[in-house]
Formats: C-alpha cells, sequence, structure tokens
C-alpha cells in the first residue's frame, strides 16, 4: 500500500512541474505580451522587459519560476492587479470558487447516487432523460437557462402578474440565485451528473451480485450499510476523474454569470496576459485535482489494499 501511494505521490509531482512546464511554453509562444496592453507600451518595453524578465530565453524562465516556487513565490501579478502578490490576489477568490465546486460535486452524487437506486436493474425512462439533459455543455446549459428565466420573468412582470423580482435580470444583478444557478449546471451540464449516474448504477449492480451480499441477505442482515461502504471508495475515484472538468466549467459559468472567483480571474489574467498570475491559478488548479486525486486512491487503496499490490 504505502509503494502505491508513494508510486502515487510521484505522478503528482511530475504532473505539476508537467503543468508548469506545459503552461509556461504556451505562453511564451503565444503571440503579444502584457505590455501590449498599456497605452505606452513602446516607451515602457525596455525597463518592463528586464523588471518582469519577459526578454528572457524559455528554459530560464522555466528554470527560474520553478526555483521561485520551490520558495512558494507565485511572483507578483502584472496588469490586473500591479504588484500585489498572486497569492494575495487568489487567495479569497479560490475559496470562494472551492465552495462552489464542493456544492456541485456534492449536489452531482447526491442526485446521481439517488437516481442510480431507483433506476438500477430495471428499464426506466429517467435513464435517457437524465443523459439528454446532462449531455448539454455547460456554456450552453447556462445560456439557455438565464434566457429562460429572465423571458419568463419579464413576460409575467409585463402581464402584471408579479414584481420585479431581486434577481431580474440575470447575471447583472447580485443575487444568491446565480451561485446557487452555477451550482446546479455545473453539476448537471457537460455529462457531469450522467457519468456519475451511469458509475454508480455499475459499481451496485457489481456490489449486489457479490458473495458478501449474498451472505449478508442469507442471514438477513441489513444490506444498505454493505453498500454504501463498498460503493464510497470507488465512487469516490469516479468523482475524482471528473475534476478537472469541474473547473473547466468553472471557468466558463463564472464568466457567464459574473461571479468573481478564480475562474473569472483566470479568464482576465489571459485577456491581459498577465503571465505570472495566469501560471499561478493553473497550478493551483492542478495541484487542487491532484490532491483531489490522489486522496481519493489513498481511500481507495486503504479500503483494499489489494489493489495497490496489483497496480
Amino acid at each position: 500500500m504505502a509503494l502505491a501511494l508513494g508510486r502515487e505521490a510521484l505522478g503528482f509531482v511530475l504532473t505539476l512541474l508537467g503543468a508548469v512546464v506545459l503552461v509556461q511554453s504556451l505562453l511564451y509562444f503565444a503571440p503579444g505580451d502584457a505590455i501590449d496592453t498599456l497605452p505606452n507600451a513602446e516607451e515602457l518595453r525596455p525597463v518592463l522587459e528586464r523588471q518582469w524578465r519577459l526578454g528572457e530565453s524559455l528554459p530560464i524562465q522555466i528554470g527560474s519560476y520553478l526555483w521561485d516556487l520551490a520558495q512558494g513565490d507565485l511572483r507578483t501579478s502584472l496588469v490586473y492587479r500591479p504588484g500585489m502578490p498572486v497569492w494575495e490576489v487568489i487567495a479569497r477568490p479560490a475559496w470562494r470558487s472551492a465552495q462552489l465546486l464542493l456544492a456541485a460535486t456534492l449536489l452531482a452524487t447526491s442526485v446521481g447516487v439517488g437516481l442510480s437506486f431507483w433506476t438500477q436493474g430495471r428499464r426506466h425512462l429517467t435513464r435517457p432523460a437524465v443523459w439528454a439533459v446532462s449531455i448539454v455543455p455547460v456554456f450552453l446549459l447556462a445560456r439557455l437557462m438565464i434566457h429562460l428565466l429572465n423571458t419568463t420573468t419579464w413576460s409575467m412582470m409585463q402581464a402584471d402578474l408579479i414584481a420585479r423580482p431581486a434577481w431580474f435580470a440575470l447575471p447583472l444583478e447580485d443575487h444568491p440565485l446565480r451561485w446557487a444557478l452555477a451550482v446546479s449546471i455545473l453539476a448537471i451540464g457537460s455529462g457531469a451528473l450522467s457519468e456519475i449516474h451511469s458509475e454508480s448504477e455499475g459499481l451496485l449492480r457489481k456490489i449486489r451480485a457479490s458473495g458478501y451480499i449474498e451472505a449478508a441477505r442469507a442471514r438477513g442482515a441489513p444490506l444498505w450499510p454493505s453498500i454504501l461502504r463498498n460503493l464510497l471508495p470507488p465512487l469516490t475515484v469516479a468523482i475524482a476523474s471528473r475534476a478537472a472538468f469541474f473547473v473547466g466549467g468553472l471557468v466558463i459559468l463564472e464568466k457567464i454569470l459574473l461571479l468573481n472567483g478564480i475562474g473569472a480571474i483566470l479568464w482576465q489574467a489571459a485577456v491581459s496576459r498577465d503571465y505570472p498570475l495566469a501560471l499561478g491559478i493553473t497550478l493551483l488548479t492542478a495541484a487542487a485535482v491532484g490532491l483531489f486525486r490522489l486522496g481519493a486512491d489513498a481511500l481507495r487503496l486503504w479500503w483494499d489494499p489489494r489493489r495497490g499490490a496489483t497496480a
């Protein structure tokens, strides 16, 4: 088990190093830089290129960034919050986004698992209905939901059926409905709910056909504790495999719904070519996804150490 966890931890570290090299290379070869976004770019370029280390070669940029990273320094924002350390820029937005991601993950898991207990082992119209709704991409589902809510509400307001709600019109007005809508869309869209539902159904099928469940049934013991104990570890791994998709959807949703989270800041950092900020956010999200998957694998190995021996 220790050896398997060691391999997983090594893979996590290598993934982070690969993320730094890949993103740094993409930023290096991308046309333009942060200086181009300034009104007096050509006058400031000689000074800012040295100050922001934009004129260095790619290997030196990667090496110097890794050296700073090893000391816990993510550098400072260039354009978005000039001179402010990246840690300070992203700390609070990252916490807000983490709450949104956690809520969406819990919602998708609870609904997907609940539906799987209802539909597993029989033909049911719920299964294709879940697939049809869940297959819609996050950005399209968000646009459709906003349009539907605004259009319906406006029609009711014009007919004097309701007064103007505090949240109208989305996403311009600051209201908890925007956050709830983001959680719901992230939990459902881009196949999230469908995949969790399908994975949970497959796991339930195997667990209910296993020998220990048959033995519990023969003894007249309750089956739910055994089913849930054996469902949790592999389901956690399946959810962890979707973590990167949740983060990708988060960037789009925070932009569409005007939520001030880490995804919206990443979007703005990319537009303004704020390389340290974009790289810091990318590294942070890659680390979060990697730690989530590492924790899921650790839970699976702790529950069934035989998997580590055959890994």
